[in-house]
């Protein structure tokens, strides 16, 4: 059994950390944003097993640091956060969610129906591209 619920930016470091900063620091994984964000968390079998970070600016929503425990990916965990992610900014009223998403992860997001912008860049080593989601 699963739920998601929200939770204090703290809890989300360690599951940000270890998935996708593995050779940094902790502190490494804070946003300076995080304590004007709200942070979400997957629980399965009262086990924190996704994070995800969301930060709403106008009627736009940028989620940041999705992260899954590696032992649970590839089991629609990832999925079913991204969809919660939608209804909450549909109940908003917004009408974009957008992300810089890993260009590794790119299949993922167009399957949930995001698109890809003309918009590219490289941080720490890493190739980007940011994907965005217009809401009706």
């Amino acid at each position: 059994m699963q739920n998601i619920e929200q939770i204090p930016p703290e809890l989300t470091l360690k599951l940000r950390q270890k998935e996708l900063y593995p050779n940094l620091d902790l502190e490494k994984a804070k946003l300076s944003e995080d304590d004007n964000g709200t942070h979400l968390g997957l629980f399965h079998e009262n086990r924190l097993i996704t994070v995800v970070s969301l930060f709403i600016t106008g009627k736009s929503l940028q989620f940041r640091k999705l992260a899954t425990d590696s032992r649970y990916q590839k089991q629609g965990f990832g999925t079913q956060m991204i969809k919660y992610i939608i209804n909450f900014a549909r109940e908003e009223q917004l009408n974009k969610i957008w992300c810089n998403a890993r260009e590794s992860a790119e299949g993922f997001y167009s399957k949930l129906g995001f698109k890809a912008t003309d918009e590219k860049f490289i941080k720490n080593g890493i190739p980007y591209l940011i994907m965005e989601m217009e809401l009706d």
